[in-house]
Order: structure tokens, then C-alpha cells, then sequence
């Protein structure tokens, strides 16, 4: 195991969380990580059972906290160095527009703030293709640098993400080193109860249709992949769509 300072990272069991935490381990990284609830570990322990990585799974030093509790986040900073956020609520449902907009909003802003107050070097937040900018008349590709326009429609989703990477881009400006990602569908297994992996699930038990059209997937293994990368390189204060 490394020497090094512990990472520090949300989302943990979650899909990307928990496969970032197994590729971490295999990295000989330290690793500290939050959870809300017993339950929710239990996904999490299963996937590095799947991956026959139990014994990995023993060293993760797990803390109980939410990221829109802030007397829980107070235990999680000290001694680490670099933060990867993951955590975020997924949901297009308008009943839980001011949850998914606390959370994800809110939260990022929360984290924020604690890596500015610890003086962690570098973090790392996972947005979505969701809160990329829109086309003007004169364009025909979305780009990382691409301008979001308010005046157009956006889903309450969107939109936390949107607002969820301004609190971001506050911390560079307050002196933390950032990397933004903007995944499409992110697919992988463990979680076929939840989020993209309920598409495996209903075609498992029958999709009766489909609708047309198209949109971007990449296999998580691939994100957390390049979220170590990055947080490795001097890279940072930079987004980019995966």
C-alpha cells in the first residue's frame, strides 16, 4: 500500500465511485471514503466481490458523512490530499427538483469549501453532458468550451450540474487545482437496480419498445481510468467530455 496521503473520494457506492475505488486500491493508493447509510456500502462490497477483489475491499477506510451535512464532513478532510467527487443525485422526476438541486449543487459547494479549507491540492468532480453549453445559430458541435445559454431549456438535472460546476470553477478562482469531467451514459456492472444499469435490467426482462434517436455511452471503467490519469498530471482549471 502506498505511503502516500490518503484519497479522499464521494460517491463511493455508486457506480463510478465504487469501480474508481477498486481501481485506486489496485494502484496502491489510500483511500478514504463516505457513505450515508450501512445499506449502501452493500452494492459496493459486491462489485469488488464480482471483481474477486475482497481483500482490497478491507483497506478502505470508510467514514460515515453526507455531503449536504457539514458537521459530518468535518472528520473526512484532514490528512488527504486530493478529493474525487462522484457523488450527485440523478433524477428528471419534477417532485424532487429542490433535493436533486440541495444535493448537487449544495453539496459540490460544500466540498468545495472544505478542500479550500484543508488545502487539498487537487480535486476532481464528475459532471454529465447534460451541463455542456448550447449551440448558437453560427455552431454545429458542443464543445468543453461551448457557452450555456439560460434563456433555453434545461432539465432540473441539467441544471444542478450546471450550477454544481460554477461552484467548481469558484474554487480555481479561491486557489484549488480542478479537473472537471462531462460523461455521456456512464455503463458498467453492479448496480442493475439504479441509474444506466436499469437499461440492462429492462431489456433482461423484456423491453416491449424503444425510441429513436442516439446518445453518447462510455464504460465507467474507461472514466475512472482517466480520472486517475488526471489527477496524476499537472493538468487542471480544464473540462472535458468523455
Amino acid at each position: 500500500m502506498s505511503c502516500t496521503k490518503p484519497r479522499h473520494l464521494t460517491g463511493g457506492t455508486g457506480l463510478v465511485g465504487a469501480h474508481l475505488l477498486i481501481h485506486l486500491l489496485e494502484k496502491g493508493e489510500n483511500v478514504r471514503a463516505i457513505y450515508r447509510n450501512l445499506d449502501s456500502i452493500q452494492k459496493t462490497k459486491s462489485l469488488f466481490s464480482l471483481y474477486k477483489k475482497e481483500s482490497l475491499y478491507e483497506t478502505i477506510q470508510w467514514i460515515e458523512a453526507d455531503i449536504i451535512d457539514i458537521p459530518s464532513l468535518e472528520n473526512v478532510f484532514p490528512g488527504i490530499d486530493q478529493v474525487y467527487h462522484c457523488a450527485a443525485m440523478i433524477s428528471f422526476d419534477p417532485k424532487e427538483e429542490d433535493l436533486v438541486r440541495k444535493t448537487n449543487i449544495e453539496g459540490t459547494a460544500n466540498i468545495v469549501n472544505f478542500c479550500l479549507a484543508f488545502d487539498i491540492k487537487k480535486l476532481c468532480h464528475v459532471s454529465s453532458i447534460a451541463a455542456l453549453g448550447d449551440l448558437a445559430t453560427h455552431e454545429s458541435i458542443i464543445t468543453e468550451e461551448t457557452e450555456w445559454n439560460p434563456e433555453k431549456p434545461h432539465s432540473d438535472y441539467a441544471i444542478s450540474k450546471y450550477g454544481a460546476e460554477m461552484e467548481v470553477w469558484r474554487g480555481q478562482q479561491e486557489g484549488l487545482e480542478v479537473i472537471i469531467l462531462n460523461p455521456g451514459i456512464i455503463i458498467g456492472p453492479g448496480f442493475w437496480d439504479q441509474g444506466s444499469g436499469e437499461l440492462f435490467t429492462k431489456v433482461k426482462n423484456g423491453l416491449p419498445f424503444y425510441t429513436k434517436g442516439s446518445t453518447g455511452f462510455i464504460a465507467v471503467t474507461d472514466v475512472v481510468a482517466i480520472m486517475y490519469e488526471l489527477m496524476k498530471s499537472k493538468i487542471h482549471g480544464e473540462r472535458f467530455t468523455l
